[in-house]
């Protein structure tokens, strides 16, 4: 009992990129819209009682963009990578730093599925409550109509693969 692999395979105990304190560079833009490639930010991390943990100095950086312009980008102060957020608890650090994942990518395949057929229900009718697809709404051309029940129909056949599969499984 306890050996290798036992437990509660397929939950991550990593920590979930949403659940982390972060700063964005998009919204440290609107904030500071004339921060360019030349400048540096002083990030101070502090304990839950308001003590000091850790001072850093991040770098920007800019990058130029196929049809002109720039784009401005974090130096990341643990690997040097460019990233666009910075996630923090006691050090300050890019996401593959921080090795953290999004919620996403927890989901398994009959729940992406059903997740991506209700995004079409709601796209459909966005007072919907419940999976199934509705009528065309008033308005919307038959093809475009035609093409979101397919691709309903696909997510479906996923969804029912992915279940009897799983309970395939656990029959063994």
């Amino acid at each position: 009992m306890g050996g290798h692999g036992s437990g509660r395979w397929g939950v991550s105990r990593r920590p979930l990129a949403e659940s982390m304190r972060r700063i964005d560079l998009a919204t440290l833009r609107l904030d500071e819209p004339a921060l360019t490639s030349g400048h540096r930010l002083q990030i101070e991390c502090s304990s839950n009682g308001g003590e000091r943990v850790q001072a850093t100095t991040v770098y920007l950086e800019s990058t130029r963009m196929y049809f002109g312009g720039r784009r401005l980008w974090f130096r990341c102060p643990r690997c040097e990578g460019r990233c666009r957020v910075l996630y923090g608890t006691w050090r300050i650090a890019c996401r593959r730093c921080h090795r953290l994942r999004y919620l996403s990518q927890r989901e398994t395949r009959s729940g992406r599925a059903n997740l991506a057929m209700f995004k079409i229900v709601k796209r459909l009718d966005p007072d919907a409550t419940f999976n199934e697809l509705p009528p065309k709404p008033k308005g919307m051309h038959w093809c475009t109509y035609e093409r979101l029940a397919d691709r309903y129909d696909a997510y479906d056949t996923m969804w029912a693969m992915a279940i009897m599969r799983h309970f395939r499984i656990g029959r063994r």
